[in-house]
């Protein structure tokens, strides 16, 4: 199950926590409202009462087990920044703004997603790890477009472990006869409904 600790539970974040737990993650929300903690215990997994700019609050939480960490405390920039130099140094492992909106409050809750760029209310570009029906077949057997109405992009190609950029190699707009690898990570573009439904293919 994956972990997600959500900052700030207005509405933005109140809508990303619910969404994680109906994708079934735990969330951890942390707000500096008493009676917005009691609302968010009805159906958040742990909820804590504290100002998220105290460094000593962060770290009481242990965002570094998290495996990722949504900044969601409205228009207030400057603590936004500071929070985030915080939630560095206590070396969270991924930090997502408000601003990429609750979409992807599904999307990295999904099993093979590793990256997402929304392109707009409805397309979006994702780094995906290939079902595993993908795997030794080439583009053109797949015939992706077709199938699924997405596009493969790019594939990433690593020597070791797929998540470390030191280690890839990235083939852009790969040719139909390129062979899908175990280990290989797939940059698809097309309607962010239609990559899910691939993604959650076995």
């Amino acid at each position: 199950m994956k972990k997600f600790a959500v900052i700030g539970l207005g509405n933005f974040g109140m809508n990303i926590a619910r969404s994680l737990v109906e994708n079934n993650c735990e969330v951890l929300g942390v707000d500096i409202d008493k009676n917005t903690i009691e609302k968010a215990k009805g159906f958040i997994t742990h909820a804590i009462t504290g100002n998220p700019s105290n460094k000593a609050i962060l770290d009481s939480i242990g965002v570094s087990e998290y495996d990722a960490v949504i900044l969601s405390i409205g228009q207030e920039m400057v603590s936004s920044i500071l929070i985030s130099l915080y939630l560095k140094e206590l070396n969270a492992k991924k930090i997502i703004a408000r601003a990429m909106a609750i979409r992807i409050g599904k999307t990295i809750s999904m099993k093979n997603a590793l990256d997402y760029l929304p392109l707009s209310d409805e397309y979006s570009i994702m780094e995906i790890v290939p079902p595993a029906s993908f795997i030794d077949k080439n583009l053109r057997e797949l015939n992706i477009g077709a199938r699924y109405r997405c596009q493969i992009l790019g594939i990433k190609q690593s020597a070791g472990n797929p998540k470390d950029a030191a280690e890839q190699k990235t083939i852009i707009a790969p040719p139909a006869d390129e062979v899908i690898r175990e280990g290989n990570i797939l940059i698809v573009v097309g309607k962010t409904t239609a990559i899910e439904r691939m993604e959650r293919l076995d």
